[in-house]
């Protein structure tokens, strides 16, 4: 055998090992699978599970409305006069004095003592108001005169913004040059949404 026969034996013999061995197996963890992303089917259930709890109950019931607002109690009209009574004067037995009271008719009437005035008061129509200078817009007033002493006292009762009526008075000297200024003497609250009108004297 020549040298070139036996080299080329060598080579593949040394090739054939190399083929024949085993790759080593890896002790390396697998990588974990990444998280599955969410899909469309999965998104709806979510949705459906939601809309199912704010959804009523099963049974049909429901829950109670909002009170509703209180509403304004019933418009009322009262009817307003004057009443008036005798009141023995013990400075002046003779010549009695009068109480007068202011009366309001409705559900819950109202009896208001205006105090006592000289003689017979006298219950002035518009003809008359106008003539002797009273408030205007005035529900009804009255006149009481003193011939005794030439001295008048006037009282008229006015509606103010529909809550309350006020009473206003003066006096009136006959001697002087003006008459006297209406002054505030009370002031009636009324129930609400309440309206007052003037009745004819009796």
């Amino acid at each position: 055998m020549n040298r070139y026969t036996l080299f080329v034996g060598t080579a593949l013999a040394l090739l054939g090992a190399g083929c024949n061995q085993t790759a080593p197996v890896s002790s390396a963890p697998t990588a974990a699978a990444p998280e599955t992303a969410a899909t469309p089917a999965a998104t709806a259930r979510a949705d459906s599970a939601a809309a199912s709890a704010a959804a009523p109950p099963a049974d049909g019931t429901v829950a109670p409305p909002k009170a509703a607002a209180p509403q304004l109690a019933e418009a009322e009209t009262m009817k307003a006069s004057f009443r008036f009574t005798p009141s023995p004067d013990p400075d002046d037995p003779a010549h009695p004095r009068t109480r007068a009271h202011l009366v309001l008719q409705g559900r819950l009437p109202l009896d208001i003592d205006l105090g006592k005035f000289v003689g017979k008061p006298d219950v002035v129509d518009a003809a008359k108001a106008k003539a002797a200078n009273f408030p205007s817009g005035m529900l009804l007033g009255f006149r009481s005169y003193s011939a005794a002493t030439g001295i008048s006292q006037d009282l008229a009762v006015l509606p103010v913004d529909g809550h309350r009526l006020r009473v206003v008075q003066r006096k009136v000297d006959e001697t002087a040059p003006e008459p006297g200024t209406f002054e505030t003497s009370r002031e009636v609250p009324l129930p609400a949404n309440t309206r007052v009108v003037a009745t004819a004297q009796k």
